[in-house]
């Protein structure tokens, strides 16, 4: 009797300094949240949007440790049984899963403790999925975690004492300050009402719109089609988006409305389109012009330009006589008040374009001099 409460005595003092130690009394069931060798049981998720959801795969490990074991053949399953999460939202939740059946060849308890001869451990073939919502309200160092149930199936020798610990795992993140603002545009182009007499149309120019945001300093801007795009005759809608760091963006728009302008001018100028003239010379002006198609009448006038530096604006304006008979404007423009040089001379509506010629006007010819064969009658 003396000796058997000896043995006994020595057997749970063995235990109890196990227990000590920090050696666990039995097989343990890790839950492993990522790709890093070992067991990982907490992992850090780092920086996500509030709301944001995430899902991850967490393996379970069964290991062989300590004094009692899971049974050879038995088949541990696990189900989520308790979950815990920040107190201002979020939630976190896992499916089932299972590992085994455990091998034969794993430490068998059946006569009595008994240690585990190699490191034995058994995965589970289908991960536990869980699926994480991050808190909606910014903050560092959330926490969200599912502790696992576990049974064992079929019953074994010693079920309640085959496994140790706890099957848990805790997921760590940090919700950012999610920018949702979009940026604001600033200097939208009107929309424009154009006039060519190119067919095919014309290059657009136009400057950018330009574009702040509250947390970005330099918001991008793009417009489609850009500054100096071709485009042609009839309605193109031109989209303007500003874009910051964060994906947001701003969109607006604003319609071109190109016409297509033609003129039909009478002699001396006619379908050439270009006259040379000495300087002083009067020059009877007749056109007729359409847009779109559609014949022109009404008000109107002739202005002249400088070839070569037209945004300096109209050098000289005749008011151009709407002669209803012959369904054309006629004006006589005096070429005396302007430089030799190049011009441009345009019939002007409603301050647009239908059509020009270009005008040569050169210095008189010496007294006796032939003019040149480039000239016209009137010189």
């Amino acid at each position: 009797m003396f000796r058997r409460v000896v043995r006994r005595s020595a057997t749970l003092a063995a235990m109890a300094a196990l227990i000590a130690s920090g050696v666990a009394m039995a097989d343990v069931v890790g839950a492993d949240g990522d790709d890093v060798a070992g067991v990982q049981s907490f992992v850090d998720l780092g920086t996500v949007a509030p709301g944001a959801t995430i899902t991850r795969d967490v393996d379970m490990v069964l290991t062989c440790t300590g004094l009692r074991h899971v049974d050879p053949g038995q088949v541990v399953n696990l189900w989520q049984s308790e979950v815990t999460g920040p107190a201002l939202g979020g939630s976190i939740n896992a499916t089932a899963t299972s590992v085994g059946p455990v091998p034969t060849g794993w430490a068998n308890d059946a006569a009595g403790i008994v240690g585990c001869a190699s490191p034995l451990q058994v995965t589970s073939a289908e991960p536990s999925h869980v699926t994480i919502v991050a808190p909606t309200v910014p903050g560092l160092d959330y926490e969200l975690t599912v502790t696992y149930g576990r049974t064992l199936s079929p019953a074994g020798v010693a079920d309640a004492a085959s496994m140790g610990g706890l099957t848990v795992i805790t997921f760590r993140l940090d919700v950012e300050d999610l920018d949702s603002t979009p940026p604001t545009l600033f200097g939208m182009p009107a929309a424009m009402d154009l006039v060519t007499d190119d067919p095919t149309g014309t290059t657009l120019d136009y400057a950018l719109p330009t574009a702040t945001d509250d947390q970005d300093p330099a918001p991008t801007v793009a417009c489609d089609p850009a500054p100096g795009t071709h485009i042609p005759t009839g309605v193109t809608t031109m989209t303007c988006a500003a874009s910051d760091a964060s994906g947001n963006s701003t969109v607006a728009t604003f319609d071109v409305v190109l016409h297509l302008g033609s003129v039909e001018w009478g002699d001396p100028v006619g379908a050439a389109a270009e006259l040379r003239v000495s300087l002083g010379r009067s020059i009877p002006l007749k056109v007729r012009a359409w847009l779109d198609g559609l014949p022109q009448a009404g008000p109107a006038a002739f202005e002249v330009w400088s070839c070569t530096a037209r945004s300096t604006g109209s050098l000289q304006t005749a008011a151009a006589g709407w002669n209803a008979d012959a369904a054309r404007w006629m004006a006589v423009l005096d070429t005396s008040g302007l430089a030799a040089g190049c011009h441009t001379v345009a019939l002007v509506r409603d301050g647009t374009s239908l059509g020009s010629f270009v005008l040569e006007i050169v210095d008189p010819p010496a007294a006796g001099a032939t003019p040149g064969r480039g000239s016209s009658r009137g010189d």
